[in-house]
């Protein structure tokens, strides 16, 4: 039933929209009304709903949404030439023109589920669990769009395929912002959760209560710190960072959630699989072979962001002369000077980082923060690395506790204490020395995000905090320091929608900065 129901979702949503498909009912086929009645039924559409996430995030069509995380890359050095330098200088020669079908598959598999749910005569505490996970997918999506086009076509309650035109990101957000509080106010913390034969869930890609707030907490922030570009300026930023460190001190407080105990079990156990540190994730660990494509090591640039810093010894096969043909590094003095003294993040995050610090290695420190690679073991790539056999964590408690510490020191006044509270959670943990109020000219929110850049090193977030916290003339580099405050309006700092968007809809119009590029 699982795959009868991906398979005529997926077509009904690509011939025709939910609206019409729902008041077709032919009475010798699988329809909407009939496919989905029971709850194992509902469960095989939302199972579809998280698959469709994996398409998200990874690279099959081309066109891979991780080169927007590839901006704020925490880098000392990029090979010349190439497109990893052009995205680190936001050059105007490699513009990104990527497909946003995927996101929009993953809000339309939802909405089906939200559209059948109520009238299916299940019982309302599965209906209740159905469609929270249901708004969970989509609010997801959106801060996808969200952080990698800005503005975007907003669709609501029905799959629609007449022309639309874009809508201002703000109002996308305050859309996704209700889903994720939907998604809160019906779903159960993790280990309440169970399926309709009483099973609790296998993973931690299973939507909960914990992930819904971790996913409101985001998006909040995210509508508060990007005011600054915003066309509309017509709201209040500070109700929203108050609404972001509520939902962070529903996670933390939730008692699901633990730290690791230390930086080396981050990276064994933290950043693998179902670990009690992490919030959400989505399933690849020992599932690579699900779909064509996902052994290709292009495919998880995004999956596991930190992919291209990996040279060693996850390509221990490669001899010295051939370190500086990876791509990207980060030198070994940089990362002594980011965790000096006795933060033990430097050297559980990068391979024996004294026994490398050698003239033949060029200076280079070499990342070591994931820890199951999948090793080609013939043929002439025999010892190269197609892919980590781990899963993609979206959100782990340490994030969570940095994010709130952000709000905290936004809110100022009372919430003070508290910010250092959390910063020093973190830093404790690894034993790094604890805040003081001299570090970078007595600034918190900058040592707040210059704690996150070193926590979370290679994870996928730096780019999206540089942007919520206005660092980008500062802490990017190239073209980012020249942009004009007119120019992050017109969406900069974004992506160019793919050429594929326009071939059906007049409706739409193309980000406003890169169409004056082209």
């Amino acid at each position: 039933m699982k795959y009868k129901i991906l398979v005529f979702i997926s077509f009904l949503i690509i011939q025709i929209g939910c609206k019409e498909a729902l008041d077709i009912e032919p009475e010798s086929s699988l329809t909407f009304k009939n496919a989905l009645n029971t709850p194992k039924d509902f469960e095989s559409a939302l199972n579809a709903t998280d698959h469709a996430v994996k398409y998200m995030i990874c690279n099959f069509t081309g066109e891979d949404p991780g080169n927007q995380v590839q901006k704020g890359w925490y880098v000392d050095e990029v090979m010349k030439g190439t497109y990893l330098e052009i995205l680190q200088n936001n050059s105007p020669e490699y513009i990104l023109n990527l497909n946003w079908k995927p996101f929009y598959e993953t809000i339309a598999f939802a909405n089906v589920v939200l559209h059948n749910a109520d009238g299916s005569g299940i019982s309302k505490e599965r209906r209740d669990i159905y469609k929270g996970q249901a708004y969970f997918y989509k609010a997801l999506a959106y801060l996808e769009l969200l952080h990698i086009w800005g503005d975007c076509i907003l669709i609501r309650d029905d799959v629609e395929f007449l022309p639309i035109p874009k809508s201002d990101w703000t109002e996308v957000a305050d859309y996704a912002i209700e889903q994720a509080q939907n998604a809160v106010d019906l779903l159960p913390e993790f280990e309440k959760v169970t399926d309709w034969q009483g099973n609790a869930p296998r993973f931690k890609s299973t939507p909960c209560k914990g992930a819904a707030n971790a996913l409101l907490a985001h998006l909040c922030a995210w509508k508060a710190g990007g005011k600054y570009y915003s066309k509309n300026q017509d709201y209040d930023e500070r109700l929203l960072w108050e609404r972001a460190e509520q939902a962070c001190s529903q996670v933390i407080g939730s008692g699901t959630y633990h730290l690791v105990p230390n930086a080396e079990a981050i990276c064994t156990d933290a950043l693998v699989a179902n670990s009690q540190e992490s919030v959400y994730e989505t399933v690849f660990k020992d599932f690579w072979n699900e779909k064509e494509g996902y052994m290709n090591g292009a495919a998880d640039m995004l999956s596991i962001p930190g992919y291209f810093y990996h040279c060693y010894p996850l390509r221990a096969e490669f001899p010295a002369s051939f370190i500086k043909y990876i791509g990207v590094w980060i030198y070994n003095s940089t990362v002594r000077e980011m965790y000096s003294g006795t933060d033990e993040r430097k050297n559980a995050f990068f391979y024996k980082l004294d026994e490398m610090d050698k003239p033949e290695y060029g200076g280079y420190a070499f990342p070591n923060k994931w820890r199951l690679p999948m090793v080609e073991t013939s043929g002439p790539n025999k010892g190269m690395t197609l892919n980590i056999n781990q899963n993609r964590v979206w959100w782990r408690l340490a994030d969570i506790y940095l994010l709130r510490a952000e709000c905290r020191s936004r809110l100022g006044g009372e919430y003070i204490a508290g910010a250092i509270d959390d910063l020093n959670e973190i830093r404790e943990r690894s034993k790094a020395k604890l805040y003081d109020a001299s570090e970078y000219a007595g600034d918190l929110r900058y040592a707040i995000f210059k704690e996150r850049e070193k926590e979370l090193i290679m994870e996928g977030q730096r780019y999206y905090d540089i942007i919520r916290n206005g660092y980008v003339r500062t802490e990017l580099e190239g073209g980012f320091r020249t942009l004009t405050d007119q120019d992050l309006i017109d969406g900069a700092l974004f992506c160019m929608i793919s050429k594929k968007a326009f071939s059906q809809n007049p409706l739409l119009r193309q980000n406003t900065y890169w169409h004056n590029r082209k």
